[in-house]
């Protein structure tokens, strides 16, 4: 099998990307994940340079550099960590709330009933 996410405009890659962490970040939190899992999905420096690179909002460039610590939070206080996962799932709905409609829905997924 073979699947293409194919996103051209901006804010809809910024929209998939927050829909992204908020499954990742839960699935951190259930323990389905592993931080290592996060890491090679989808929290390395790269996606934060990415965004900076491509004019994205300051808030979501941020948000992912902050989750990229996350794994540190685990090492350093653990005690902490799930609030620090609450917090980012929170800023993470806050910033997708925040974001504009698009006229026309885009598919996301192979555009397979086109």
């Amino acid at each position: 099998m073979k699947l293409k996410i194919e996103l051209e405009h901006s804010e809809e890659i910024q929209k998939f990307l927050c829909i992204l962490n908020l499954g990742m970040l839960n699935s951190l939190i259930e323990g389905a994940l592993t931080f290592e899992d996060a890491y090679a999905y989808l929290y390395r420096p790269y996606v934060a340079e990415l965004l900076k690179q491509n004019d994205a909002n300051k808030t979501i460039t941020e948000l992912f550099e902050e989750c990229c610590m996350l794994e540190d939070i685990r090492d350093v206080a653990p005690g902490k960590l799930k609030e620090a996962i609450k917090l980012k799932k929170k800023e993470t709905l806050d910033l997708l709330k925040s974001m504009t409609s698009t006229e026309k829905p885009m598919y996301w997924l192979n555009k397979f009933d086109e």
